[in-house]
């Protein structure tokens, strides 16, 4: 009799047609898809921005990916400063 009522609100339908169980099957996929977006962005932003201090962004980019947030933590810490835009040396 438990069981059977266990399933009964699993499997029933709220106002939007979502019982418990398939809501929790669709934030079991939306939450990791979202998570790896993410990840990808912040993986995207470490190597621009390693580029843009002039150190190697691939390296940087597979640390990161390797060794996730304690990548992003080493990465900031070592990270140097970025210099000033300098204009070009004059032709000669």
């Amino acid at each position: 009799m438990l069981l059977e009522y266990i399933i009964s609100l699993l499997i029933a339908q709220d106002e939007w047609g979502l019982g418990l169980l398939g809501l929790s099957v669709f934030m079991c996929l939306i939450i990791p898809i979202v998570w790896f977006i993410v990840w990808i962005l912040v993986a995207i932003w470490v190597y621009r921005d390693a580029e843009s201090r002039g150190m190697s962004g691939v390296m940087w980019l597979l640390i990161v990916i390797l060794l996730g947030l304690l990548g992003i933590i080493i990465y900031l810490v070592v990270r140097k400063d970025k210099s000033p835009n300098q204009p070009p040396p004059p032709p000669s």
